[in-house]
């Protein structure tokens, strides 16, 4: 696997709609057409990850947004808070804020000249889903350990290539399982900006959940921004 920042491996997603379970800004379970879209078929790792501090990630304000770098500075992050803990090369980058997912996006953009961004929910869970609404990226049998990385079963993050059976419907690996993924829309209006204290919708699970329902397709969670979350990480998508 390439874990070269510039050299993702994107995933074309066809259009198609989605139901988000109620919750946040939902009152009641919702339908919503996704347009075509590309997102990268794994995570951000730990590798790729460190690129981006390695070239001043932290010590620069070009890539931050401004209550990005204002947080930034207020709590001295210097690096993802999980960035000790399990740094397997290839493993998904864990512990990191909306906002450090941001400023490495806007990163990635400028060094690799390619548009990319976090994806929308609605974009996460058409990725995940597909076109027969089910529960898990591969199918409706509840996870094991063959499928993803949960319940504790294996000790701390895996690769992020590591359970092609769990793959999606269009061979996206990772949704579940492993670190939860940060997605652009924000919690209590569905709001996709960039600069904003408010909450936004995390996906998928992590390596620690033990039970099949966090880990479903749909399950929706809004913690605030600046949370670290040590089982938190992120993927892309392609602004094409």
């Amino acid at each position: 696997m390439d874990t070269s920042p510039g050299l993702l491996v994107w995933i074309d997603v066809p259009a198609g709609s989605v139901t988000l379970s109620a919750g946040g800004y939902l009152d009641a379970p919702s339908t919503f057409e996704v347009p075509a879209f590309r997102i990268a078929r794994t995570p951000i790792t730990n590798a790729q990850y460190a690129q981006f501090v390695e070239a001043g990630g932290y010590a620069s304000a070009d890539w931050w947004t401004p209550t990005g770098w204002l947080l930034r500075e207020r709590h001295g992050w210097a690096e993802p808070r999980a960035w000790s803990y399990a740094r397997r090369a290839i493993a998904p980058v864990m512990g990191v804020s909306f906002h450090e997912a941001v400023a490495f996006c806007r990163w990635l953009s400028e060094t690799s000249g390619e548009a990319v961004t976090l994806p929308t929910e609605q974009q996460w869970q058409r990725a995940a889903q597909g076109d027969d609404g089910r529960e898990f990226p591969w199918g409706n049998a509840d996870p094991d350990d063959a499928l993803c990385n949960w319940a504790r079963a294996y000790d701390g993050p895996t690769a992020v290539d590591a359970f092609p059976a769990g793959a999606s419907p269009f061979d996206v690996l990772d949704l579940c399982g492993n670190a939860w993924e940060w997605c652009l829309t924000g919690w209590e209006t569905g709001a996709t900006d960039l600069d904003s204290r408010e909450r936004r919708v995390v996906r998928g699970g992590s390596w620690v959940n033990d039970s099949p329902l966090t880990l479903s397709v749909t399950l929706r969670d809004g913690p605030y921004p600046p949370d670290g979350y040590h089982l938190c990480g992120f993927r892309c998508v392609h602004m094409a």
